[in-house]
C-alpha cells in the first residue's frame, strides 16, 4: 500500500508544484532488448513545462522481460545418506531441459526534459517495484541414480529412494526482489498531427544501480530425503538479477498548449470595431498636381462614405479592409495607392476631409491588421471625371513596388 502512494505521490508531485504551467500527456509503448534477452514496455507520463521548452516528466509503466532456455543436462548432488543410513551421491541426467525465466516491474519514471518542434530529450531516474519474478521450468527424459561410494555400486532402484527414470514434469518457482533504482535516458524525433498533439519516435537506455537479487545456485535437480523415500525437485540456473534495457519508443503525445514556436495565425475575420479616434495629420502632404498615373486603371477597390463621414467602420468597409490586408500579407512586394476624392471641386476646408478617408483606411490597416505603414500612400484628390462629381469615396490600388 506504501509503494502505491509513493507512485501516486510521483505522478501528482509536478501537477502540484507547476499547475499554471503548460503540459502534455502521453501514452507510450517501448521495445527492446535487455538482460533477460527482451523487454515489452507499455506506460503513460504526464509533462509539465514551467519554462517555455523545459520541464519535469513523470509517469507509470510496465515492464515485462522474459528469455527462454533449453539444454541438455547432468549432474550430481553432494554426499548424502538415505532412508537406511549409507552415504550416497545423487547423480541426475535430463535430455531437455527447459526454462522460461521472467521478471515483472512496475516502474515510475522521474525525468527532466528538453522539447521543441523537431525533437525531446529526458534524463533521469525510474523506481522499479518488481511485481514478480521467477522461472517455469520443464523437463523431459530425466534419470536419476544413486552411486555408493564404499562400496563402488550404482543403483536405479528402488524408486522410493528417487532412483529410476522419471516421468515428464513441470514446476515453479518464484523469487523475492528488491526495489530497482534505475539510470535512464531517452530521446526522439517529433512529427506534428495537429496544434495539440505529436507523435514520437525515439530511442530508450536504462541501468539499475543495484541488483534485484543474488544467489548461489543449487543443482538443476536436487533429491530431498523424508521418513518414506525422497522428493524430486527441479531448480532454475537464474543466479542474479541486475536489470538493464536498450529499445525503441513510440508516443502520441496530446498538449494543454503549444511548448513550441506557435503556427501563423490565419488572417482574422472582419469584425465590426469602435471608430477610431481621428488621426491629426500636422500637414497633409497632397500629391501634386500633375497627371494622375492611376486615371487610366480601374481602381481595384473603392469605399463609398454618405454625406461627410470619413471612417471606414461600417461591415462592407472593414471587408474590403479585410480582403487586402489578405492580398498585402500574401505578396510582400505589394504596395496601396488610397485617393480621396471629393464631393465636388476640391476647397481648402473638404480638402483635410478627402485627405482624411484614405488617411482612415491607413490607419485601419496598420494599427488593426498591423500592415506596414510604408506600403500604403495616401492621396487627396479632387474628382476629374465628371460623372463621378458629388460621389464622396476614397479609391485604391494595388501595384507592385517596382511599378513606376
Amino acid at each position: 500500500m506504501r509503494v502505491n502512494s509513493y507512485i501516486f505521490f510521483a505522478i501528482l508531485l509536478p501537477v502540484m508544484l507547476f499547475a499554471r504551467a503548460s503540459y502534455e500527456i502521453d501514452v507510450h509503448y517501448g521495445f527492446g532488448a535487455s538482460e533477460l534477452s527482451f523487454n515489452s514496455v507499455p506506460g503513460i507520463a504526464i509533462s509539465v513545462y514551467p519554462v517555455e521548452k523545459f520541464g519535469l516528466s513523470a509517469g507509470v509503466e510496465y515492464s515485462s522481460r522474459w528469455r527462454t532456455k533449453t539444454s541438455g543436462k547432468s549432474g550430481e548432488n553432494p554426499i548424502t545418506v538415505d532412508s537406511e543410513g549409507d552415504s550416497l551421491i545423487f547423480r541426475y541426467s535430463i535430455n531437455k531441459y527447459k526454462e522460461e525465466l521472467y521478471g515483472k516491474i512496475l516502474q515510475v519514471p522521474i525525468m527532466l526534459k528538453y522539447n521543441n518542434d523537431f525533437y525531446y530529450t529526458a534524463a533521469g531516474v525510474k523506481i522499479g517495484k518488481p511485481l514478480s519474478t521467477g522461472a517455469d521450468i520443464s523437463y523431459n527424459g530425466l534419470r536419476t541414480e544413486g552411486y555408493y561410494p564404499q562400496y563402488n555400486l550404482i543403483l536405479t532402484e528402488p524408486f522410493f529412494q528417487g532412483f529410476g527414470d522419471h516421468r515428464d514434469s513441470t514446476f515453479k518457482t518464484k523469487k523475492s526482489s528488491k526495489t530497482l533504482v534505475m539510470l535512464a535516458l531517452e530521446g526522439g524525433v517529433k512529427m506534428r498531427t495537429s496544434n495539440k498533439s505529436t507523435l514520437q519516435a525515439g530511442v530508450f537506455a536504462d541501468y539499475s544501480i543495484n541488483k534485484g537479487f543474488d544467489k548461489s545456485l543449487p543443482p538443476a535437480i536436487e533429491r530431498e530425503p523424508h521418513n518414506d523415500g525422497a522428493n524430486i525437485v527441479a531448480n532454475d540456473s537464474w543466479k542474479s538479477w541486475h536489470p538493464w534495457s536498450i529499445g525503441f519508443v513510440v508516443k502520441i503525445s496530446f498538449a494543454s498548449a503549444s511548448t513550441s514556436t506557435p503556427e501563423p495565425m490565419p488572417t482574422p475575420k472582419p469584425a465590426p470595431m469602435p471608430t477610431p479616434e481621428p488621426v491629426l495629420a500636422p500637414e497633409p502632404v497632397l500629391a501634386p498636381e500633375p497627371i494622375n498615373p492611376f486615371l487610366n486603371r480601374k481602381p481595384d477597390f473603392i469605399f463609398y462614405y454618405p454625406e461627410t463621414r470619413t471612417s471606414p467602420n461600417d461591415s462592407l468597409h472593414l471587408f474590403q479592409i479585410s480582403q487586402i490586408a489578405g492580398i498585402l500579407r500574401a505578396e510582400p512586394n505589394l504596395r496601396l495607392h488610397c485617393f480621396g476624392y471629393s464631393g465636388e471641386q476640391i476647397s481648402e476646408i473638404d480638402e483635410a476631409a478627402f485627405f482624411q478617408r484614405a488617411l482612415h483606411i491607413r490607419y485601419t490597416l496598420s494599427n488593426f491588421y498591423g500592415i506596414d505603414e510604408r506600403k500604403i500612400f495616401v492621396y487627396a484628390q479632387e474628382p476629374e471625371d465628371p460623372e463621378k462629381t458629388g460621389i464622396r469615396r476614397a479609391e485604391c490600388f494595388i501595384i507592385k513596388a517596382d511599378a513606376f
